[in-house]
């Protein structure tokens, strides 16, 4: 079998057998490996040994047979929706999920939305992005980015603005809210606290002092988000002007966002990654934890090393202690957003729906609309 490998910078070709593969890479050291992988083969060309670099020659190809990906010209594209080519670092990661038995629900939904974004541009570059800089992906496929904010005095208080914070710390650390009572003046010291429910309630489940328990960190956190109570507002640091408040969207329309990514500092909601974001407004900034669908990203600049985007549209979800360095670290944050897709996304897919209907891509795209209806029926 001829086996043989070319490479230029970071960017190898690869002949095995009749097939003539090319890849790609983000830097030398990456080109290097497969390089090398190539060359190892064709020194102890075995079964075993060019299936593993028939693997590497082409990720995705083991997913074709489990009838996830289909292939045209080369390209990998999403079984059932083959308008547009998969770009090859979210098939890697779709691979990487499947051989590690992780749910690759997240990142299907999430280039499922993807595609009824009209920028071809965004469509090729967010999801590289984004792995560069670990923005989690939500099982429904949206994903959370950082924003950062000024305070008002609106429903500003120590508790509503304490609640969201914990929450999303607690959620990063892989625990459930729903499992924690926030309590006062716990220890005497005058803190707001949140400790586990079955650490301060005897056997019977009653609280072993009442009078310190505020109420369920998770159903003290969804009713902010719903508006039942209260829940801390802010503004932009730009305008401000803006009323940025959790549990709701901001938005804009995308006409008004600078689309083109060579303008750096233009018009267009602006969420960033966390060593971009953290610093911004000093001391008196709030960091939030905001919910995106990739169908509303609009541009990703140049500048600060593409740690930014601008948005027509985002969820002010939770609250994050960047200064502290508390991301969101998990492979995909696992949150509930029904209550957010009930209230925003039927109306937000109607109105893009009646812009495609001359789209070439419109079978497609009427799909997914139908598709994500359905599942927030």
């Amino acid at each position: 079998m001829t086996i043989h490998a070319i490479k230029h910078d970071t960017t190898v070709h690869a002949i095995v057998g009749t097939d003539m593969y090319q890849r790609s890479f983000d830097d030398t050291a990456k080109a290097v490996n497969f390089y090398n992988l190539v060359l190892s083969t064709k020194e102890n060309p075995t079964s075993s040994n060019v299936e593993v670099l028939l693997n590497e020659c082409m990720p995705g190809r083991k997913l074709i047979a489990d009838n996830i990906f289909t292939m045209k010209n080369g390209n990998f594209y999403l079984a059932g929706y083959e308008t547009v080519a998969m770009p090859e670092e979210l098939v890697v990661r779709i691979q990487s999920h499947v051989e590690q038995d992780l749910s690759v629900l997240p990142l299907v939904n999430f280039w499922k939305l993807l595609l009824l974004n009209p920028d071809a541009a965004v469509r090729d570059s967010l999801f590289k992005f984004m792995s560069q800089y670990d923005f989690p992906i939500t099982d429904n496929g949206y994903f959370i980015g950082y924003r950062a904010v000024k305070k008002t005095n609106k429903t500003y208080s120590a508790v509503t603005n304490w609640v969201p914070k914990e929450f999303v710390q607690l959620k990063a650390a892989g625990e459930n809210p729903d499992d924690y009572t926030v309590v006062e003046n716990y220890d005497g010291q005058g803190d707001i606290k949140a400790i586990e429910t079955d650490v301060i309630t005897d056997e019977r489940g009653n609280f072993l002092c009442p009078e310190n328990v505020v109420g369920n960190l998770g159903e003290m956190f969804t009713n902010q988000n719903t508006g039942i109570t209260d829940a801390p507002e802010f503004t932009d640091w730009y305008s401000g002007k803006t009323n940025v408040r959790l549990g709701g969207t901001v938005s804009m329309d995308r006409s008004q966002v600078d689309c083109n990514p060579q303008n750096t500092c233009s018009s267009g909601l602006h969420i960033g990654a966390p060593g971009y974001v953290k610093g911004f407004g000093g001391s008196n900034s709030e960091f939030l934890a905001c919910l995106v669908n990739p169908m509303n990203v609009c541009a990703i600049p140049a500048d600060y090393s593409y740690q930014k985007m601008r948005v027509s549209e985002y969820y002010a979800y939770g609250m994050v202690d960047l200064k502290n360095d508390m991301e969101i670290r998990t492979p995909y944050f696992e949150l509930d957003y029904k209550t957010f897709e009930e209230r925003q996304l039927d109306e937000q897919l109607t109105e893009y729906q009646a812009t495609i209907d001359a789209s070439e891509h419109a079978v497609t795209n009427r799909a997914i609309i139908a598709e994500r209806r359905m599942a927030i029926a």
